[in-house]
């Protein structure tokens, strides 16, 4: 677990407390750690609090924005006191810096409503091409009614960073693809059990009476049938 360095970088308004540029105090596991004649500002002190414990342990997901984050703004408007947060070494009490790997980017399957005619082409092309036959019920394109424009617009799996629907899978049946980053079923290990639908934000995991596993959008390994059969350009995999 690392120590911490919160250092004031940058003053860009008025701050009545005062706080000065160079003032810093330490954070060294539970303990906060001010130079003599030091103080901190508690309004300020109130906004950085909730990131020292997630700062002092860097996790390994690339998903996780916080480790890589260093300057946080205290939240008085009139101040706009910046202040940089450092972690340092337990036993040298030396600045670590961190070096982020650039993550994979991932083509993902994007729905333009403004272009969408709601045809349902999408809809035929996706059933069709996993089972040989046209039914909604096993499209994994979800279509939702959209009572403004008075069409069914599609929408299918977003290829969330950090998938919720893999982490309540009680089997680990479900799996990210390493090459097209979309959430796969492994069928020999699903229960049925609608775990993933029940925590997908989105809505777009779908069961049908025909089969026991989710219908989850699986790219079509990197060649999505829906986006061919689109005629006006409202999906696109990019």
């Amino acid at each position: 677990m690392y120590n911490l360095r919160v250092t004031v970088e940058k003053i860009l308004g008025f701050c009545d407390s005062p706080m000065h540029v160079g003032d810093y105090f330490e954070v060294h596991g539970g303990k906060l750690i001010l130079p003599p004649g030091q103080h901190i500002c508690i309004w300020a002190l109130q906004s950085l609090m909730p990131f020292f414990p997630a700062k002092q342990r860097v996790t390994p997901n690339s998903n996780d924005w916080i480790p890589y984050t260093d300057h946080f703004a205290c939240p008085d408007p009139n101040g706009q006191v910046i202040y940089r947060i450092d972690l340092l070494d337990p036993q040298t009490n030396q600045v670590v810096k961190l070096v982020k790997e650039t993550p994979k980017s991932y083509k993902r399957l994007v729905i333009d409503p403004d272009l969408c005619s709601g045809c349902r082409a999408c809809e035929m092309a996706c059933s069709v091409g996993h089972h040989q036959v046209f039914s909604s019920e096993l499209s994994r394109i979800a279509v939702i009614k959209d009572e403004a424009q008075g069409i069914d617009l599609p929408s299918a799996c977003h290829q969330c960073g950090a998938a919720p629907c893999i982490e309540a899978c009680p089997v680990r049946a479900l799996s990210k693809d390493p090459v097209t980053h979309a959430v796969i079923v492994d069928a020999d290990l699903c229960t049925g059990c609608q775990r993933c639908a029940a925590v997908c934000v989105f809505d777009t995991i779908r069961f049908s009476k025909a089969a026991i596993t989710p219908l989850i959008c699986d790219l079509c390994n990197g060649s999505p049938a829906c986006v061919a059969a689109c005629a006006t350009g409202a999906l696109l995999y990019k």
